[in-house]
Protein backbone atom coordinates (compact mmCIF):
# COMPACT_ATOMS: atom_id res chain seq x y z
CA UNK A 1 0.00 0.00 0.00
CA UNK A 2 1.25 3.08 -0.96
CA UNK A 3 0.62 6.56 0.77
CA UNK A 4 1.54 9.81 -0.17
CA UNK A 5 1.43 11.88 3.05
CA UNK A 6 1.54 11.82 7.05
CA UNK A 7 -1.84 13.44 8.27
CA UNK A 8 -1.02 14.15 11.91
CA UNK A 9 -3.73 15.25 14.00
CA UNK A 10 -2.99 15.72 17.54
CA UNK A 11 -4.32 17.18 21.07
CA UNK A 12 -1.04 18.54 23.07
CA UNK A 13 -1.56 21.10 26.00
CA UNK A 14 1.80 20.65 27.15
CA UNK A 15 3.17 19.61 24.29
CA UNK A 16 4.20 16.19 24.97
CA UNK A 17 2.07 14.68 22.31
CA UNK A 18 3.26 16.87 19.63
CA UNK A 19 7.08 15.63 20.09
CA UNK A 20 6.04 12.14 20.51
CA UNK A 21 3.76 12.19 16.56
CA UNK A 22 6.47 14.17 15.18
CA UNK A 23 9.43 12.00 15.87
CA UNK A 24 6.39 9.20 14.53
CA UNK A 25 6.56 10.90 10.94
CA UNK A 26 10.36 11.37 11.28
CA UNK A 27 10.61 7.54 11.58
CA UNK A 28 7.83 7.08 8.86
CA UNK A 29 10.89 8.23 6.51
CA UNK A 30 8.63 10.38 4.25
CA UNK A 31 9.42 14.07 2.42
CA UNK A 32 9.29 16.31 5.06
CA UNK A 33 7.42 18.61 3.14
CA UNK A 34 4.75 15.58 2.79
CA UNK A 35 3.89 15.51 6.64
CA UNK A 36 0.96 17.56 7.38
CA UNK A 37 0.14 18.87 11.41
CA UNK A 38 -3.36 19.44 12.45
CA UNK A 39 -2.58 20.67 15.69
CA UNK A 40 -5.97 20.57 17.44
CA UNK A 41 -4.92 22.06 20.99
CA UNK A 42 -6.26 25.56 20.52
CA UNK A 43 -10.39 26.91 20.64
CA UNK A 44 -9.29 28.23 16.98
CA UNK A 45 -8.15 24.60 15.63
CA UNK A 46 -10.66 24.28 13.36
CA UNK A 47 -9.56 27.36 11.16
CA UNK A 48 -6.24 26.30 10.21
CA UNK A 49 -7.06 22.00 9.54
CA UNK A 50 -5.51 20.87 6.30
CA UNK A 51 -8.33 18.39 4.59
CA UNK A 52 -7.18 14.95 4.49
CA UNK A 53 -6.49 13.28 1.00
CA UNK A 54 -7.30 9.39 0.32
CA UNK A 55 -4.11 8.58 0.20
CA UNK A 56 -2.97 9.93 3.26
CA UNK A 57 -1.77 7.89 6.54
CA UNK A 58 -3.51 9.61 9.35
CA UNK A 59 -2.49 9.70 12.95
CA UNK A 60 -4.51 10.73 15.77
CA UNK A 61 -3.20 11.18 18.83
CA UNK A 62 -3.87 13.07 22.59
CA UNK A 63 -2.76 12.96 26.05
CA UNK A 64 -4.37 10.77 28.54
CA UNK A 65 -6.36 12.09 31.11
CA UNK A 66 -7.61 9.37 33.99
CA UNK A 67 -6.87 6.38 32.05
CA UNK A 68 -8.44 8.16 29.01
CA UNK A 69 -8.04 10.28 26.12
CA UNK A 70 -9.00 13.58 27.39
CA UNK A 71 -12.34 14.27 26.56
CA UNK A 72 -11.84 17.38 24.88
CA UNK A 73 -9.32 15.68 22.39
CA UNK A 74 -11.87 12.94 21.53
CA UNK A 75 -14.61 15.66 20.87
CA UNK A 76 -12.12 17.95 18.10
CA UNK A 77 -11.46 14.36 16.47
CA UNK A 78 -14.89 13.94 15.96
CA UNK A 79 -15.52 17.30 13.89
CA UNK A 80 -13.00 15.94 11.72
CA UNK A 81 -13.73 14.21 8.01
CA UNK A 82 -11.82 11.70 6.90
CA UNK A 83 -11.48 9.23 3.89
CA UNK A 84 -11.08 5.98 5.04
CA UNK A 85 -7.51 6.43 5.64
CA UNK A 86 -5.36 3.98 7.45
CA UNK A 87 -4.63 5.22 10.95
CA UNK A 88 -2.05 5.07 13.55
CA UNK A 89 -3.45 5.54 16.62
CA UNK A 90 -1.49 7.14 19.21
CA UNK A 91 -1.73 7.74 23.46
CA UNK A 92 0.62 9.86 25.75
CA UNK A 93 0.80 9.03 29.34
CA UNK A 94 2.28 10.46 32.46
CA UNK A 95 4.39 6.84 33.20
CA UNK A 96 1.17 5.78 35.28
CA UNK A 97 -0.88 3.86 32.71
CA UNK A 98 -2.67 4.24 29.95
CA UNK A 99 -5.65 2.22 30.45
CA UNK A 100 -8.36 2.04 28.36
CA UNK A 101 -7.04 5.71 26.10
CA UNK A 102 -5.92 3.46 23.15
CA UNK A 103 -9.55 1.74 23.04
CA UNK A 104 -10.73 5.43 22.72
CA UNK A 105 -8.88 6.27 20.09
CA UNK A 106 -9.52 2.65 18.04
CA UNK A 107 -13.36 4.12 18.98
CA UNK A 108 -12.81 7.64 17.00
CA UNK A 109 -11.18 5.89 14.53
CA UNK A 110 -14.27 3.00 14.07
CA UNK A 111 -16.71 6.07 13.91
CA UNK A 112 -14.73 8.32 11.57
CA UNK A 113 -14.47 5.60 8.88
CA UNK A 114 -10.36 5.07 10.05
CA UNK A 115 -8.85 1.48 9.53
CA UNK A 116 -6.41 1.22 12.81
CA UNK A 117 -3.16 -0.02 11.14
CA UNK A 118 -1.13 0.62 14.22
CA UNK A 119 -0.90 1.94 17.81
CA UNK A 120 1.07 3.00 20.29
CA UNK A 121 1.62 4.16 23.89
CA UNK A 122 4.19 6.51 24.73
CA UNK A 123 5.31 8.41 27.82
CA UNK A 124 5.62 12.29 28.34
CA UNK A 125 6.25 14.21 31.65
CA UNK A 126 2.86 14.25 34.13
CA UNK A 127 0.78 17.24 33.46
CA UNK A 128 1.22 17.39 37.40
CA UNK A 129 4.76 16.80 37.64
CA UNK A 130 6.98 18.89 39.85
CA UNK A 131 10.29 19.76 41.28
CA UNK A 132 9.13 18.74 44.61
CA UNK A 133 7.13 15.87 43.05
CA UNK A 134 8.16 14.88 39.78
CA UNK A 135 6.79 11.98 37.77
CA UNK A 136 8.18 11.63 33.99
CA UNK A 137 10.20 14.38 34.67
CA UNK A 138 11.76 15.38 30.92
CA UNK A 139 10.19 12.54 28.77
CA UNK A 140 9.76 12.28 26.51
CA UNK A 141 13.61 12.20 26.38
CA UNK A 142 16.17 11.03 23.90
CA UNK A 143 15.04 7.51 24.51
CA UNK A 144 11.61 7.85 24.02
CA UNK A 145 11.92 9.68 21.06
CA UNK A 146 14.45 6.95 19.37
CA UNK A 147 11.38 4.57 20.51
CA UNK A 148 8.97 6.62 18.50
CA UNK A 149 11.14 6.97 15.54
CA UNK A 150 11.57 3.23 15.45
CA UNK A 151 7.94 2.61 15.60
CA UNK A 152 7.47 5.24 12.79
CA UNK A 153 10.09 3.29 10.69
CA UNK A 154 8.20 -0.27 11.72
CA UNK A 155 5.05 1.51 10.53
CA UNK A 156 6.22 2.25 7.13
CA UNK A 157 8.17 -1.34 6.62
CA UNK A 158 4.42 -2.76 6.80
CA UNK A 159 2.29 -0.69 5.03
CA UNK A 160 4.81 -1.18 2.48
CA UNK A 161 4.55 -4.61 2.20
CA UNK A 162 1.20 -4.87 1.80
CA UNK A 163 -0.84 -4.38 -1.66
CA UNK A 164 -3.99 -2.39 -0.11
CA UNK A 165 -5.22 -0.74 3.47
CA UNK A 166 -8.03 -3.49 3.08
CA UNK A 167 -5.12 -5.92 3.14
CA UNK A 168 -4.14 -4.48 7.20
CA UNK A 169 -5.16 -6.48 9.86
CA UNK A 170 -6.68 -4.44 12.92
CA UNK A 171 -3.98 -4.51 16.05
CA UNK A 172 -4.71 -5.89 19.18
CA UNK A 173 -4.94 -3.50 21.87
CA UNK A 174 -5.39 -3.82 25.94
CA UNK A 175 -8.23 -2.14 27.24
CA UNK A 176 -12.10 -2.49 28.40
CA UNK A 177 -14.55 -2.62 25.85
CA UNK A 178 -17.31 -1.60 25.76
CA UNK A 179 -15.44 1.55 27.52
CA UNK A 180 -16.37 2.25 30.68
CA UNK A 181 -18.30 5.50 32.42
CA UNK A 182 -14.92 8.31 32.78
CA UNK A 183 -13.32 8.49 36.04
CA UNK A 184 -15.32 11.81 38.30
CA UNK A 185 -12.15 13.83 39.40
CA UNK A 186 -13.06 16.03 42.14
CA UNK A 187 -13.88 19.91 41.00
CA UNK A 188 -10.55 21.64 40.97
CA UNK A 189 -8.91 24.47 38.36
CA UNK A 190 -5.83 26.71 37.58
CA UNK A 191 -5.96 30.11 39.21
CA UNK A 192 -3.30 32.77 39.68
CA UNK A 193 -1.45 34.00 42.33
CA UNK A 194 -1.41 38.04 41.86
CA UNK A 195 1.21 38.96 43.96
CA UNK A 196 3.72 36.62 41.53
CA UNK A 197 1.87 37.47 37.74
CA UNK A 198 3.49 40.42 36.00
CA UNK A 199 0.49 39.91 33.48
CA UNK A 200 2.58 38.55 30.74
CA UNK A 201 -0.82 36.66 29.53
CA UNK A 202 1.30 33.23 28.64
CA UNK A 203 -1.60 31.61 30.32
CA UNK A 204 -4.28 32.90 28.32
CA UNK A 205 -1.96 32.11 25.19
CA UNK A 206 -1.85 28.62 26.08
CA UNK A 207 -5.17 27.36 27.42
CA UNK A 208 -6.98 24.87 25.18
CA UNK A 209 -10.20 25.91 26.20
CA UNK A 210 -10.48 29.43 26.55
CA UNK A 211 -10.64 28.96 30.60
CA UNK A 212 -8.42 31.75 31.46
CA UNK A 213 -9.63 35.63 30.50
CA UNK A 214 -8.21 39.15 32.42
CA UNK A 215 -10.22 40.64 34.42
CA UNK A 216 -8.19 42.51 36.66
CA UNK A 217 -5.94 40.26 36.49
CA UNK A 218 -5.71 36.65 34.58
CA UNK A 219 -8.88 34.84 36.10
CA UNK A 220 -10.04 31.31 34.96
CA UNK A 221 -13.37 30.02 34.33
CA UNK A 222 -13.80 26.71 36.36
CA UNK A 223 -16.13 25.02 34.47
CA UNK A 224 -14.10 25.18 31.23
CA UNK A 225 -10.80 24.09 33.24
CA UNK A 226 -9.93 20.31 32.31
CA UNK A 227 -6.51 20.55 34.44
CA UNK A 228 -4.27 20.22 32.02
CA UNK A 229 -1.62 22.46 33.61
CA UNK A 230 -0.61 24.10 30.14
CA UNK A 231 -0.48 27.59 31.82
CA UNK A 232 1.47 25.96 35.05
CA UNK A 233 3.90 24.76 32.32
CA UNK A 234 4.51 27.88 30.82
CA UNK A 235 3.93 30.37 33.09
CA UNK A 236 7.10 32.14 33.81
CA UNK A 237 6.68 33.20 37.27
CA UNK A 238 5.23 30.43 38.31
CA UNK A 239 1.92 32.35 39.08
CA UNK A 240 -0.48 29.55 38.28
CA UNK A 241 -1.23 27.09 40.49
CA UNK A 242 -3.57 24.39 41.24
CA UNK A 243 -4.75 24.49 45.00
CA UNK A 244 -6.65 21.80 45.18
CA UNK A 245 -6.05 19.25 48.07
CA UNK A 246 -7.24 16.52 45.51
CA UNK A 247 -4.61 17.47 43.05
CA UNK A 248 -2.22 17.99 45.44
CA UNK A 249 -2.77 14.26 47.06
CA UNK A 250 -2.42 12.92 43.55
CA UNK A 251 0.52 14.66 42.80
CA UNK A 252 2.67 13.19 45.82
CA UNK A 253 1.02 9.71 45.17
CA UNK A 254 2.35 9.32 41.82
CA UNK A 255 5.45 10.46 42.52
CA UNK A 256 5.89 8.14 44.80
CA UNK A 257 4.08 5.35 43.46
CA UNK A 258 5.24 6.13 39.77
CA UNK A 259 8.73 6.63 39.58
CA UNK A 260 9.53 3.52 37.67
CA UNK A 261 10.35 4.10 34.60
CA UNK A 262 7.44 2.38 32.02
CA UNK A 263 8.45 1.93 28.52
CA UNK A 264 6.30 2.32 25.02
CA UNK A 265 4.60 -0.13 23.79
CA UNK A 266 3.45 -0.72 20.45
CA UNK A 267 0.54 -3.20 18.44
CA UNK A 268 0.28 -4.16 14.80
Amino acid sequence: MKFKRVNLFYYSPTHTTQKIVNEIAVGIGIDPMKIIENNLTYPEYADSLIEVEPHDLVVIAGPVYAGRIASEAIKRLETIKFAGNAAVLVAVYGNRNYDDALIDLREVAHHAGLRPIAAGAFIGEHSYSTKQFPTGRGRPDAEDKEAARDFGHQIYKKVQSLNTKEGLPEPAIPGTFPLPERRVIPPSFAETVFENCIECGRCQEVCPTGAVFFNKGYQTKPELCTICCACLKECPRHARVIKSEHVQKFREMLASNCAARKQPETFF
